[in-house]
C-alpha cells in the first residue's frame, strides 16, 4: 500500500477510537471491565504504547537495521495495564497520542514502505485501534440509562425512580 493510503487508513481508525471512547462516560473509563481486567483507560493507554513500539520498530527500519521480534509482549501489556490503573483518563490519553504522534514521524521518515515497514504500522496502530475500538464500543453499547453519568447523575447517585 502507499505510504498516503496508509496514513488515511491510521487517521479514519484513530478517528473511530477515539469515538467510541468518547461514547464511555469519563468516570467510568478508569473503572469498567471492557474486557476482563482492562478498562477503557487501560485500552487507551495499551494502545498507545503499541504505537510506541511501532515507533521504536520503524525508527529502527528508517536506519537500515533489522528490528528484533523477541520482546516479552505480555510481560510489557501486563506492566502497561499496571502502570495505566493509577492514571487518569487525561494522562493516558496524552501519552497515547503522544505515542500516535511517535508513530506517524517515524512511519514518515521511512524511505519505502516495505512489506516490513507496513506491517508493523498498520498492525500495531490500524488494526490494534480496530480491535480496540470494537471492544470499547460494545462496551458503551452495554451501559444505559441506569448507569451512572448516562442522564448526568454523579457517580454512586440512585438512578431516575430509585427509592430513597
Amino acid at each position: 500500500m502507499e505510504k498516503e493510503q496508509l496514513l488515511e487508513l491510521e487517521r479514519k481508525a484513530w478517528e473511530a477510537f477515539v469515538g467510541a471512547v468518547r461514547r464511555v462516560p469519563e468516570h467510568v473509563r478508569p473503572e469498567g471491565e471492557v474486557v476482563p481486567g482492562w478498562s477503557t483507560n487501560d485500552l487507551v493507554f495499551h494502545v498507545g504504547k503499541w504505537a510506541g513500539v511501532a515507533a521504536d520498530k520503524l525508527e529502527i527500519l528508517a536506519r537500515g537495521e533489522s528490528p528484533s521480534d523477541d520482546d516479552d509482549w505480555q510481560g510489557q501489556n501486563d506492566a502497561w495495564a499496571a502502570q495505566s490503573k493509577s492514571m487518569p483518563y487525561e494522562q493516558v490519553m496524552s501519552s497515547a497520542m503522544q505515542e500516535r504522534d511517535r508513530a506517524l514521524r517515524a512511519f514518515g521518515a521511512v524511505d519505502a514502505v516495505t512489506h516490513e515497514a507496513e506491517s508493523w504500522f498498520k498492525e500495531e496502530t490500524i488494526d490494534h485501534y480496530a480491535e480496540h475500538t470494537d471492544e470499547i464500543a460494545r462496551f458503551a453499547d452495554s451501559l444505559g440509562p441506569g448507569d451512572a453519568g448516562f442522564m448526568g447523575q454523579s457517580p454512586g447517585a440512585p438512578g431516575p425512580g430509585a427509592a430513597t
